[in-house]
């Protein structure tokens, strides 16, 4: 979303059914870090984002200080990974994507340049056990909004037009099924005559008769791509945010309500918004209602070593390094 003042902002809810305990984390630049694939990497670029160190600092999520952001969302069924490494290219493990991306990569431009320099090999995260399929949104202080997904074992650049991307299917399929919502409006339906009957909407809201309401991503994807639509235009960045976290509400999903087959919850564990020209991340986790932020610094993208925070109550936001 953008504000009047031509910010860009890019936000996010994160759901799953096992607990990721991703922190607010600042990677800075000139981090080493070990990939699976292709030893000794290095960020050019610090990052904040929501994070866990497994082996290495794994992200979820982000903006770079050059005002490039980034999302990975769940493509079961989907994703088609390399088998093994190829030759003559940077090969990384799905969950290291996103920090290859947001430590070396400075627009959207650069990326459809240098994307044919890296291949992503199928490879577990041990915090999970399994190889996540993913696809990513990625957008740059321009606005513009691009979709990475995996075809063949190869890595497509996607333009994305709407601005919006759930989980699996694939965006251009998302994209198709909207033309089944085109009588969907913020106005009323009018009023209609048939044989002498006169027939009238129940109450307000009527143009919105179909919108779908449920959980899965075909769902979500239409609402939000409504509700983005549509919504009041803000000038303001707090106002814009505001809007944001209003439209996240709508696919928010509780505990209880969306069990997957194993008897885990499936559930929005925390919600993020980044603001890519002023290069501030914020997070609201599942625990209270409260949204904090976390400025990249000077100061932290000078820093030695990773920064995480942890909110211990409503108030503080306490630096785990200290």
């Amino acid at each position: 979303m953008q504000a009047d003042n031509g910010n860009n902002f890019l936000a996010r809810t994160m759901d799953f059914g096992f607990s990721l305990n991703g922190k607010p984390t600042v990677i800075p630049r000139n981090y080493k870090w070990q990939s699976v694939f292709s030893k000794d990497q290095k960020t050019k670029y610090g990052c904040v984002g929501t994070g866990r160190k497994i082996d290495e600092y794994v992200l979820a999520d982000g903006v770079n200080e050059k005002g490039l952001a980034i999302a990975e969302l769940y493509y079961p069924n989907e994703a088609s990974y390399s088998s093994i490494p190829a030759p003559n290219k940077l090969n990384f493990a799905p969950h290291e994507f996103i920090l290859w991306v947001l430590g070396e990569i400075e627009s959207i431009n650069e990326l459809r340049l240098r994307l044919s320099e890296v291949s992503i090999v199928s490879s577990e995260i041990k915090l999970l056990g399994i190889v996540p399929p993913l696809h990513f949104i990625i957008t740059d202080k321009t606005g513009e909004t691009v979709v990475i997904e995996t075809n063949n074992q190869q890595l497509n650049l996607i333009n994305n037009p709407v601005g919006v991307m759930t989980n699996s299917p694939d965006l251009s399929w998302h994209i198709k099924n909207l033309n089944n919502y085109l009588n969907l409006s913020p106005t009323n339906t009018p009023n209609k005559k048939v044989n002498g009957l006169n027939f009238h909407p129940f109450g307000q809201g009527s143009g919105t008769f179909g919108l779908p309401g449920g959980l899965t991503p075909p769902e979500r994807f239409v609402r939000t791509a409504y509700m983005k639509e549509y919504i009041d235009k803000s000038g303001s960045n707090n106002e814009v945010l505001n809007n944001i976290f209003h439209i996240l509400n709508n696919v928010t999903i509780p505990k209880g309500i969306n069990m997957k087959d194993d008897g885990s919850v499936d559930y929005t564990q925390y919600r993020a918004a980044f603001d890519l020209n002023n290069k501030v991340y914020y997070f609201n986790d599942y625990s209270n209602q409260t949204v904090y932020s976390v400025s990249l610094t000077e100061e932290l993208v000078n820093a030695k070593e990773p920064t995480q925070y942890d909110f211990k109550n409503i108030f503080t936001a306490t630096n785990l390094n200290k």
